[in-house]
């Protein structure tokens, strides 16, 4: 890499790190530290920094690096496209204006719906992009008229004053935990999931790291901003995970049975984000912060495993699963990737997933026996599905290899990616 490509980069991350730094320090009145559950937060204007924007915030940016490694093979509108997603959805995370909080909301996804249109390679982007359209853009204008409603309730559009009414408390349930499943159905949980595998095989790979890299925790964000007094009762009800938990063993066979390698991997993300709003169900006050701790863990591992079969498409020219042995027999460093990337989404220690799913399997005894024996069983199958992948892949080694060379800034944002998820527990 010559040096003015590395310059270029550079000065990349850095234009993107202080534009948002001086919008968010734009729109803030002068900051005045208040402890809200123990955390510190600072608060002003229309925005609020606390631990759950800082580990949102630190996703977003990890992902806007690591996709800056390939700027070679993106157009100047995909460029455009993603970097005002990556911003709007940075700006969302330290919202706490109802209003503008919908704008960044549907910012941060509309552009990924015109890529999943204009820059797909796939014939069936179209097809994917309704199915796009109908579960997520079609619950905007209800999601705004919620928002307007609950604002007029409460007299104020700031959702930090927002609180059970004096008159009207059944109404005020019943809004808010249908604003709740709006924002399920971009996570998605069941029973909204249908969209997700299709849109992740027809999409391309930069747009399926940020769907399932932040745009999935946008939706648990807003369950959270917008419902959090009513979370373990009325929306993410230890029934409602139970049924989740049942579903799940559904998908994980589907996944065992995906010849498709990024279906695959969007049906175990599918079912691996289920840990972060099991977390919301348990409700315990050391577990509010960890959900959006294992989201970190859980967008770098998407991230990193998208970008991989992105790297193997670019070489072998294939998807499938079941030819991916024969496209990195050639190969030790990118052996060395497959196993790094497949023991993430296994949730392998060290990585942050394994010690969020311990807690939590601490925590939810608390709830039922039941409930802690389905989370047993759904980790159980949540790390042995990748681990017959990574003893296919990893196992008998053929001779045969494809001879297409491939980018190193490229393998330069995996190893950036691998680096952070094995190693962000030090510092978390």
């Amino acid at each position: 890499m010559s040096f003015k490509s590395v310059s270029w980069y550079s000065w990349l991350v850095g234009f993107l790190l202080g534009g948002i730094g001086c919008v968010i320090t734009s729109q803030l009145v002068w900051p005045s530290p208040t402890f809200l559950s123990g955390s510190l937060m600072l608060s002003g204007g229309i925005f609020c920094f606390d631990v759950v924007s800082f580990y949102l915030v630190l996703l977003s940016l990890l992902l806007c690096v690591s996709i800056a490694f390939w700027l070679y093979e993106l157009s100047t509108f995909s460029i455009l496209m993603l970097g005002v997603s990556i911003v709007c959805s940075v700006l969302c995370y330290c919202c706490v204006h109802a209003l503008w909080f919908w704008v960044f909301y549907e910012m941060s996804i509309v552009p990924l719906l015109v890529l999943l249109v204009v820059e797909s390679p796939y014939s069936e982007r179209y097809i994917a992009s309704w199915y796009l359209l109908g579960y997520v853009v079609l619950t905007s204008l209800p999601m705004l008229l919620c928002l307007f409603y609950l604002a007029l309730l409460t007299g104020s559009f700031d959702i930090r004053f927002w609180g059970s009414p004096v008159d009207g408390v059944l109404v005020w349930i019943f809004v808010s935990v249908l604003l709740a499943v709006m924002f399920i159905t971009k996570i998605p949980l069941p029973p909204f999931h249908v969209w997700l595998p299709i849109v992740h095989a027809e999409a391309s790979s930069p747009v399926s790291v940020c769907l399932s890299g932040y745009i999935m925790k946008l939706g648990l964000l807003g369950v959270c901003r917008f419902c959090g007094s009513l979370l373990p009762d009325y929306i993410f009800s230890s029934f409602y995970i139970l049924v989740c938990f049942l579903l799940s063993a559904l998908f994980f066979f589907s996944a065992s049975r995906e010849l498709d390698g990024k279906r695959w991997l969007a049906f175990m993300s599918l079912c691996h984000i289920l840990i972060a709003s099991c977390c919301l169900c348990v409700g315990t006050y050391s577990l509010g912060g960890l959900s959006f701790l294992y989201c970190l863990g859980h967008g770098l591992s998407a991230g990193l495993t998208f970008l991989y079969l992105w790297l193997v498409y670019l070489t072998s020219g294939t998807r499938n699963l079941s030819l991916l042995k024969s496209s990195i027999s050639g190969s030790l460093l990118l052996r060395v990737l497959t196993g790094a990337c497949l023991c993430t989404v296994c949730s392998l220690p060290p990585t942050m997933q394994f010690f969020c799913e311990v807690l939590l399997a601490g925590e939810s005894l608390s709830v039922s026996t039941l409930f802690l024996l389905g989370l047993y069983l759904f980790l159980f199958l949540g790390g042995l599905v990748p681990l017959f992948l990574v003893g296919s892949v990893l196992s008998r080694h053929c001779d045969v290899s494809y001879g297409v060379g491939f980018g190193y800034s490229a393998v330069a944002s995996l190893f950036f990616l691998v680096f952070w998820s094995f190693l962000f527990f030090l510092v978390a």
